[in-house]
């Protein structure tokens, strides 16, 4: 029966705490009831917010890393494609820089 003394009390104390407060703020306990409930309530429902941005973040960047990996090939193949576009115009770009060489020395 200690514990059941204990919660006794410390419902006793927190009603005697409260009336308190009531008494010296002069508030009505039900306009403050109604207060912290609409206060629990927007709290509650910034929290499912929250939950379900994050869920949203969740499916977004999954499908991000399957588009990143979808397209990593494509990226491997377009790069050899301008290496062998790079190799293939080297000597040209070589000629020319040369004749634009001996021009600039004239």
């Amino acid at each position: 029966m200690g514990i059941g003394k204990f919660l006794t009390g410390v419902t006793l104390a927190t009603g005697v705490g409260l009336a308190a407060y009531f008494t010296l703020t002069k508030q009505d306990p039900r306009v403050w009831a109604k207060r912290v409930g609409d206060q629990v309530k927007e709290t509650a429902d910034q929290v499912d917010d929250i939950k379900v941005a994050k869920d949203n973040l969740t499916d977004k960047v999954q499908a991000l890393n399957t588009a990143v990996d979808a397209a990593t090939p494509v990226i491997t193949d377009i790069q050899n494609q301008v290496d062998k576009f790079a190799f293939k115009v080297a000597p040209h770009v070589a000629v020319i820089e040369d004749k634009v060489s001996r021009w600039d020395n004239l």
